[in-house]
């Protein structure tokens, strides 16, 4: 459907949006103050907030104003809209379960039908059914090889990053959130924060030790370098933000034609480190999971690589 006057531009496949959600908007902010209050984890609150303003703004351009009016078959067309842009199962299945969420609380709230009672959210895909994109080899070296070559601030900073998310398999959130006081370079480790709020200790090579050392000089000469966080952008004297940190690996990755984002990276992680061998606990460790059920979800292009290996020293044909 065409924007309204007023709409706020979008770039990705969602199209132009309405900046403003009228009647809706302010229930979604009531929702993120009792995330907030049930201390939600920053990245949890951001998930269920942005499925909620983007089915709020398809519902504005389908003519509809209030979530009373919101039925089970609004959800499904919004589904069926989510997989006709071309979405992952796994994405489609975030966004069911964020807008589940969010409707379960204004059903209490408000004394409403949760439409939810009538329709499941999309199903997310069974382990292993989809491969994971990682990061090829190639486009890596290109990646650091294009940052490393720039001495100024933002260079640096790119060059680091890429090596951090590449060689430790960390999530988004655990990348933006480091402090300085994280990071120990003689001992070439970082302390992050997961998921529910669990730390740990992530190891990181020599290089990539190299590349934080040459930042931390640039980021001394900052305006903002008295703060404790770790990443600051080339203006803002101001953290960055997950969607910043986001928006430099992509627009790095661009600069040389190629599609790579953050997440990418923590597949590239665990594909290597079971193609080469390292042991499954070990990865679970350093991945931060809990259930060994996520190695079947990240290691299938791992095995699919070793069989192929595999192929050629067994003589499937015999003497044929």
């Amino acid at each position: 459907m065409p924007g309204r006057k007023g709409d706020k531009a979008n770039n990705s496949r969602r199209g132009p949006l309405p900046a403003d959600l009228g009647a809706l908007g302010p229930y979604i902010d009531s929702f993120d103050l009792v995330l907030r209050v049930n201390d939600k984890a920053p990245r949890t609150r951001k998930i269920y907030g942005d499925a909620a303003r983007w089915f709020a703004g398809w519902l504005i351009l389908a003519g509809m104003r209030q979530w009373s009016d919101v039925g089970r078959d609004e959800l499904r067309q919004f589904f069926l809209h989510l997989q006709e842009l071309g979405y992952r199962k796994g994405y489609r299945n975030n966004i069911g379960r964020s807008l589940q969420a969010f409707f379960k609380w204004l059903a209490d709230e408000e004394q409403l039908p949760n439409p939810f009672d009538l329709v499941k959210p999309p199903p997310a895909p069974k382990l292993g059914e989809e491969l994971k994109p990682i990061v090829e080899s190639e486009s890596l070296r290109l990646l650091v090889k294009d940052a490393e070559a720039g001495r100024d601030f933002q260079s640096r900073r790119d060059a680091v990053l890429l090596r951090l998310f590449a060689c430790t398999g960390c999530r988004l959130a655990e990348i933006t959130n480091l402090k300085v006081g994280d990071l120990d370079l003689k001992d070439r480790t970082a302390l992050v924060t997961g998921k529910g709020n669990k730390q740990r200790r992530v190891k990181f090579d020599y290089k990539c030790a190299l590349a934080l050392d040459r930042y931390l000089r640039k980021r001394a000469e900052h305006p903002a370098a008295s703060l404790p966080a770790l990443w600051f952008g080339t203006r803002r004297r101001e953290p960055m933000t997950e969607s910043g940190v986001r928006r430099a690996i992509v627009r790095r990755a661009q600069r040389l034609g190629l599609k790579v984002h953050p997440h990418m990276f923590r597949h590239t992680f665990s594909h290597n480190w079971l193609d080469q061998g390292g042991a499954e606990g070990d990865l679970m460790e350093l991945n931060g999971w809990d259930s060994p059920q996520m190695l079947s979800h990240y290691g299938r292009s791992a095995r699919g690589a070793r069989a192929r290996r595999a192929y050629d020293r067994v003589n499937v044909m015999g003497d044929v």
